[in-house]
C-alpha cells in the first residue's frame, strides 16, 4: 500500500539534465574559475531570490500533486502551480540551476543552463505524448495552459 510519504518522495523530481548541468558547471568552475561579470552582491541577491522561488514552486507543486504518483498518474494534476504551468517542477529546477550559478558567480554553471533546459524540453515533449495517449481529450484540454511560464496576458490571449 502506498503511503503519503512514499508518494511524496517519489514525486520529488530529480531531473537528470539539470543535475548533470549543475554538476558539470560546478566541476568546470572548480577546475578553471570563470567568474560572472558584474557585482557579486547583485549576483548573490538575484541568485538567492531564484533559489527561493524555485524551491517554493517545487514545494507547492508537490503539495498540489498530493497522493498522485507523478511517475504513473491515474489523473492529471490541474490545481496549484499546475493551473498556471503544465510543468512547474521543471520550472522550479531551472530556477534552482540559474540561482546556484548566480550565487556562486560561475559563468560555467550559467553556461550549462541552456543545454540542460533543451534536454529537459525534449523530455517534456516525450512526457506530453505519453500523457496524451493516457488521458486523450483530458490532456488535450490542458493545451491552453502554458507549458512552462504563463504569458503576460494569459489566460486572456
Amino acid at each position: 500500500m502506498k503511503t503519503a510519504l512514499s508518494t511524496l518522495l517519489r514525486n520529488v523530481p530529480l531531473p537528470e539534465p539539470y543535475l548533470i548541468g549543475m554538476g558539470v558547471g560546478y566541476g568546470l568552475h572548480r577546475l578553471r574559475p570563470q567568474p560572472l561579470p558584474g557585482r557579486r552582491s547583485f549576483h548573490r541577491f538575484l541568485g538567492w531570490s531564484l533559489i527561493g522561488a524555485g524551491s517554493r514552486i517545487i514545494a507547492s507543486s508537490l503539495a498540489a500533486a498530493g497522493r498522485v504518483d507523478l511517475g504513473h498518474p491515474e489523473r492529471l494534476v490541474t490545481s496549484g502551480p499546475y493551473a498556471l504551468s503544465r510543468n512547474p517542477m521543471y520550472v522550479g529546477w531551472g530556477l534552482l540551476h540559474l540561482g546556484t550559478a548566480l550565487t556562486i558567480g560561475s559563468t560555467w554553471k550559467a553556461a550549462t543552463f541552456l543545454p540542460a533546459a533543451a534536454w529537459v524540453h525534449r523530455q517534456v515533449l516525450q512526457e506530453e505524448k505519453q500523457l496524451s495517449n493516457a488521458f486523450g481529450e483530458g490532456f488535450a484540454s490542458r493545451a491552453a495552459v502554458p507549458r512552462y511560464l504563463p504569458h503576460p496576458n494569459w489566460p486572456n490571449r
